[in-house]
């Protein structure tokens, strides 16, 4: 029994060693052709662990096909079975080949996997019908990526390439929508776009739908069904806004009557009271903290270190949630960027250059390839770094343009911020399960105010000392986050000239006020227009370039819906390994 027992741990040892299915990405490219078919590479970067062959099913074609399937491997192109292949063959006799499994309802694309470990394999095949016109549109309704995959894949990436020899494609004339993954799709350079925004789930797919203008290519397939029947199939389940409904314009209704009864005496006399509430709580018993937070509502002293170990999102957290009266509490979100962008100018990760077009702006080299412990100034990094564009230089205009394509990841960092915060306290046994923080931690979170009190009295304290200027670096930032960067710097500058003009010759000539005031204002504009951008994204609040008002999602782009995308053309379930 002993060896028996042995044997069996040995063995499950063994399993656990096993590695493990990997898809670590995929790239497609799609070139639409004149007629509406479609040549497709892909590029699978995948590591194997069992089974024969690698396949891709496709499901409900209707007056699709797929056809003239090829896969190669370092340049080694596969003998090419056409439909004739045969599943039940071993691992040896499958290698170096592949080819079509025709079914009922559709296809299963396979080719031999060879040996087990690593393999980057180039596939093509042609889709004739991709793009079909669809009543006064021509539409394309595709799932290129299916969910239950053997492994979910780490990155996808499709584009979809004009080599129609029509006009370009611009957000005009191009309308496009994504389903089912966390995944973001653009019209931009002429081409569609769709990119995953983080690893895929098992249930992730990438769906896309695309509607073209009439004038873009003459498909030679056409649908029996509008394109307006397909969007309202697509939207189904989905965060995209459906047509109005008879509901709405009762809710709308019953709104305004509600707005008609209150009579501008009762606006004003209600503003008036709850003005005169707040401000005598604020002005005249000083409660301007979150009890819960703070453990007290008027807070006074100083505290001359930096607080919560210098993270920023942990004093993020305490501002955010802490103080829900005062402007640089509530608005803490439009600086928190700024912060981040602060503390590596200071710590010479992004080297400052003077702007040759205007002296009281920057730009912002992001050429030091680095990393840091927290996984968020890690990401916003590397967000920063995408914007700053091939030379790797972050300059006027780049950082809005890229946060309205990337709004999702852009918007979400401030509640990121907020998470992060929350755990600092969680790991350090200061919080209860509830938004209350315990005594210890409400002390952490006054040495917060305490230190920004220092900082503002900072010249009527006779018991400051000489600081250091590194230390100065951190007080900087947090006074970034505090929205009294200005007033700290003239501080310094006042109390220790030598040390300031120090840290200012480290920024190649600019005035640490310009790259203060610039870094602050990027940072607020690129969150703003995330923000506004993923909320008309969210509300669907401009119809479609076609005039009609049967639908509100503008088809511009954006952020993938979690849901919707049934019954598309060429979805299925499953593939990979087998």
């Amino acid at each position: 029994m002993k060896k028996i027992l042995i044997l069996l741990f040995s063995l499950l040892l063994a399993a656990l060693a096993l590695p493990a299915q990997e898809i670590r990405n995929i790239d497609e490219t799609v070139v639409i052709r004149p007629d509406g078919s479609a040549q497709i590479t892909q590029i699978w970067d995948v590591n194997v662990v069992s089974g024969t062959e690698f396949y891709l099913p496709f499901d409900h074609l209707g007056p699709i096909e797929i056809t003239d399937l090829r896969v190669s491997e370092n340049g080694e192109e596969f003998v090419a079975e056409g439909d004739g292949w045969d599943t039940d063959r071993s691992r040896e006799q499958k290698r170096g080949r592949c080819g079509i499994v025709r079914k009922k309802h559709g296809v299963e694309l396979c080719w031999g996997q060879g040996d087990y470990g690593d393999h980057v394999w180039t596939v093509r095949y042609t889709v004739s019908g991709m793009v079909m016109k669809m009543g006064d549109y021509n539409g394309l309704y595709f799932s290129f990526v299916n969910p239950g995959l053997s492994a979910p894949p780490q990155h996808v990436k499709v584009m979809l390439v004009n080599e129609t020899g029509g006009p370009d494609w611009t957000e005009e004339n191009v309308k496009v929508w994504g389903f089912r993954s966390e995944s973001e799709i653009f019209v931009e350079d002429g081409a569609v776009r769709a990119e995953s925004l983080e690893p895929f789930r098992s249930s992730s797919a990438m769906t896309v739908l695309v509607r073209f203008d009439p004038d873009l290519l003459t498909p030679a397939v056409e649908y029996d069904k509008g394109f307006e029947d397909i969007i309202q199939l697509a939207f189904k389940g989905s965060d995209y806004k459906d047509k109005t409904t008879f509901g709405d314009v009762v809710v709308w209704i019953l709104v305004i009557l509600g707005l008609l009864l209150l009579t501008p005496v009762g606006w004003i006399i209600l503003a008036l009271i709850i003005f005169l509430v707040a401000a005598f709580n604020y002005h005249i018993l000083g409660w301007k903290f979150n009890k819960k937070i703070f453990g007290a509502r008027r807070i006074k002293g100083w505290y001359r270190d930096v607080p919560l170990k210098g993270s920023i999102p942990a004093g993020y957290y305490v501002l955010s949630k802490g103080d829900s009266m005062t402007d640089w509490g509530k608005d803490c979100s439009n600086r928190l960027i700024g912060a981040y962008f602060l503390r590596w100018v200071l710590a010479g990760v992004v080297e400052v250059l003077p702007d040759p077009e205007n002296k009281n702006r920057v730009n912002l080299s992001f050429k030091q390839q680095t990393s840091f412990k927290e996984v968020l100034e890690n990401d916003l990094y590397t967000m920063a770094r995408e914007a700053s564009g091939k030379n790797l230089i972050l300059e006027a205009g780049e950082l809005d343009k890229w946060s309205k394509k990337s709004f999702k990841r852009m918007s979400d960092l401030p509640s990121r911020a907020q998470t992060l915060g929350r755990k600092w306290f969680e790991d350090r046994h200061y919080t209860e399960k509830s938004d209350r923080l315990n005594k210890e931690g409400q002390e952490q979170a006054r040495h917060l105010i305490e230190f920004k009190n220092f900082l503002e009295d900072f010249t009527l304290n006779k018991q400051r000392g000489a600081i250091e200027v590194t230390l100065w670096e951190d007080y900087l930032v947090f006074a970034e986050l505090f929205g009294i960067a200005d007033k700290v710097a003239k501080q310094f500058e006042k109390l220790y000239p030598t040390d300031f003009a120090k840290l200012s010759r480290a920024l190649n000539g600019a005035s640490l006020y310009t790259v203060m005031s610039y870094s602050n204002s990027i940072s607020a504009s690129a969150l703003r227009n995330a923000r506004v951008t993923k909320t008309w994204s969210d509300s669907g609040s401009s119809s479609s370039s076609s005039g009609s008002s049967s639908h509100r999602s503008y088809g511009g782009g954006g952020h993938f819906s979690s849901g919707g995308g049934h019954h598309s053309f060429g979805g299925s379930r499953g593939g990979g390994s087998r």
